[in-house]
């Protein structure tokens, strides 16, 4: 399944991780997903109905693992890959 991994140099796991927090609470909202972030390991995780991603912020990049059922069809797939790869890009312009 999709991995999407951007670095961002000179910024802490902190920075990463509030931002893409900031990204995935507004993502969950639109798409009605559950969200659990774990703040102490820079991390979080968004689910429904057998999609589910997590996403992790070290020193200087990000990691999203995205996994879809089989079911779910490939334009949806994309349009949450692309949403997610579009606001990454963005996360410090």
């Amino acid at each position: 399944m999709p991995l999407i991994s951007r670095k961002y140099p000179g910024k802490s796991a902190e920075e990463i991780y509030e931002k893409v927090d900031q990204v995935m609470q507004r993502l969950t909202v639109k798409m009605g997903l559950k969200y659990d972030k774990a703040p102490e390991e820079k991390a979080g995780k968004i689910s429904k109905m057998g999609i589910s991603g997590k996403y992790l912020a070290k020193p200087g990049e990000v990691t999203v693992d995205l996994h879809f059922p089989m079911l779910i069809p490939g334009a949806l797939k994309k349009k949450v890959q692309d949403d997610i790869e579009r606001r990454l890009d963005g996360l410090f312009a």
